[in-house]
């Protein structure tokens, strides 16, 4: 919702403290991402990514954010 709302900072600080509780979170990690490009923070959304890309790589669902529904 954070990102929705243009608020990038906030979801990136929500995103690493869910991090720190659920590590290998890749819903987390795709808001972490999405976040982190949004702030043009390029090189750790490149390292972000990589780590969202192998948490979901056995997942059957396609992210597009990271909740569901609203």
């Amino acid at each position: 919702m954070l990102l929705s709302a243009g608020r990038a900072s906030e979801a990136e600080a929500v995103y690493w403290e869910d991090l720190k509780k659920n590590p290998g979170s890749g819903w987390s990690l795709f808001g972490l991402w999405q976040a982190l490009k949004a702030l043009n923070k390029t090189d750790e959304a490149a390292a972000v990514e990589a780590r969202f890309r192998e948490s979901w790589k056995n997942a059957d669902v396609t992210l597009t954010a990271s909740r569901i529904g609203f």
